[in-house]
């Protein structure tokens, strides 16, 4: 699915989505870096969340994404994201996976397309063909998720809340919470914060509420914060933040709008 950036830009506005580069000073200028006749993809399970941040040219593929993120990567659409999360420039999805249990790994065995129809028409031949199918996984990326540059994700992981993944890592397994890992395949580091500390930010599950409630806390503080919002939770002065998240239906509905408008 797909629609054009001059007909979504009326949409970015409306939902407070930002595709911006520096020194873009005007919100009402989302988008407008882009060729207006440039193709934006989208799934049908879409849900883009208000707030969110799209540097560069990683606009042309709407994912779903949680308010006050970012990205500098285009993202696969295997890809869901959580709020508060930082994505970096870079970031990839591996590639097809292969029968690496058979006795070759090459396509010609089972996925045969134009390159083969062809070859079998230039000599007059028929192959034969094993079938081999696998689904990639989903990939989710939690909340407050930190992700440097140049990292490769494999099919199916799940970075876990308030982890970080150093430039260059290639991550082949689901990342704990709240944990530093790194490397080519990635391996833990080092845990962010001590236990106690790790279990109430986990509990607090503070990205829940809206930044006017947070922003007064004690973030340089760990422990300080997440007591606080355990605390403020507790007594209900803090309430989750809800958003309307962008979805395929908002954008149908707005090109039946269009083109009734046009006839």
């Amino acid at each position: 699915m797909r629609i054009k950036m001059s007909q979504l830009r009326p949409l970015l506005k409306s939902h407070r989505i930002l595709m911006t580069v520096p020194g873009m000073k005007d919100f009402e200028d989302t988008g407008s870096t882009y060729n207006p006749d440039a193709w934006v993809s989208y799934e049908e399970d879409l849900a883009l969340d208000p707030y969110t941040t799209f540097w560069g040219t990683s606009g042309t593929a709407l994912p779903r994404m949680g308010a006050f993120s970012y990205t500098h990567s285009k993202l696969n659409k295997a890809i869901s994201v959580g709020r508060f999360t930082s994505i970096a420039k870079g970031l990839s999805v591996m590639g097809a996976k292969h029968p690496l249990e058979w006795a070759s790994t090459s396509p010609v065995f089972y996925n045969q397309r134009l390159l083969m129809q062809t070859y079998c028409a230039d000599r007059g031949v028929e192959l034969g063909t094993t079938k081999y199918s696998y689904t990639p996984g989903k990939i989710t990326i939690g909340n407050d998720v930190w992700i440097g540059e140049k990292v490769t994700l494999g099919h199916g992981v799940s970075i876990g809340d308030g982890a970080v993944i150093a430039s260059n890592s290639v991550i082949t397994k689901d990342v704990a919470p709240f944990t530093v890992v790194g490397g080519l395949p990635a391996k833990k580091i080092r845990d962010r914060f001590d236990a106690h500390t790790t279990e109430a930010l986990k509990a607090s599950q503070w990205w829940r509420y809206a930044p006017e409630d947070l922003t007064p806390l004690q973030v340089s503080d760990p422990a300080a914060f997440a007591e606080q919002v355990l605390e403020r939770a507790a007594a209900g002065t803090l309430q989750p933040l809800e958003t309307q998240p962008l979805t395929a239906r908002h954008i149908a509905e707005h090109l039946e709008s269009l083109q009734s408008a046009s006839n």
